[in-house]
């Protein structure tokens, strides 16, 4: 059995100036990477360029509360792992937390070993979803030929600006862009490009890819941000 533990980007949000330093300090010494919050307004400004494996959130937060970021980044980050952490033992609040996406529910307070064990059981998760995602959903793009092909089945002919939306798509980290970098991609104004443009374009693209075999899922918005590929392709 493997047991080995997967290095994450992991966010971590948490007012209590103290207890956020503990958990970065020991989840560092794990060996993960982490980009630590003091509240739900500052995910906004990291959330663009940072892939994220995992969030370790708490639910006692100023301004936006712990669950509605929860549900929030449930929907923007299908495939992460979700903690979310509290002082609130009840039922009815634990209930509340897995419905509005959490993975896991810990309570304060926290045994940093119970943590960092909990963080890892979710990266083995991640890495066991993401590679039965590669073995059923493996898509060859030719660039040469412009065609999309899911294994064992016909290609499917794209445009050159599905092409290439597929290959920045590719290399993104987390197969997560941005709304200027599918502008540049296209070749548009940076300055004066319209998302509703944008979205005619993804639309035409995950057409082309439910198409070849794909779920209707495999591209995902990101709100504020852009879209996710949510399909393994191999760029040929």
């Amino acid at each position: 059995m493997d047991t080995a533990i997967p290095r994450l980007n992991i966010v971590l949000v948490e007012d209590h100036d103290i207890l956020r330093q503990m958990l970065q300090q020991a989840l560092q010494e794990a060996g993960h990477q982490v980009v630590a919050l003091s509240c739900a307004e500052e995910l906004e400004d990291v959330a663009g360029g940072q892939p994220a494996d995992l969030f370790l959130i708490d639910l006692n937060l100023p301004g936006e509360d712990g669950l509605s970021l929860t549900e929030r980044v449930r929907a923007a980050y299908p495939l992460a792992g979700l903690i979310v952490v509290t002082a609130r033992s009840g039922l009815q609040d634990k209930l509340e937390g897995y419905a509005r996406g959490a993975d896991l529910y810990l309570t304060k307070p926290l045994e940093v070993p119970e943590l960092c064990a909990a963080v890892a059981a979710l990266g083995r998760r991640r890495q066991r979803v993401e590679g039965l995602m590669a073995q059923q959903q493996t898509f060859t793009l030719s660039q040469q030929q412009m065609t999309l092909a899911k294994t064992g089945q016909a290609p499917v002919h794209l445009t050159a600006a599905e092409s290439a939306m597929l290959v920045a798509f590719s290399r993104a980290p987390g197969q997560r862009v941005a709304y200027w970098q599918i502008a540049e991609t296209l070749g548009l104004d940076l300055q004066n490009y319209a998302k509703a443009s944008l979205e005619v374009r993804i639309v035409r693209l995950r057409k082309k890819l439910v198409e070849a075999g794909a779920e209707a899922g495999c591209i995902e918005a990101v709100r504020g941000h852009g879209y996710q590929l949510c399909i393994a392709v191999q760029v040929v």
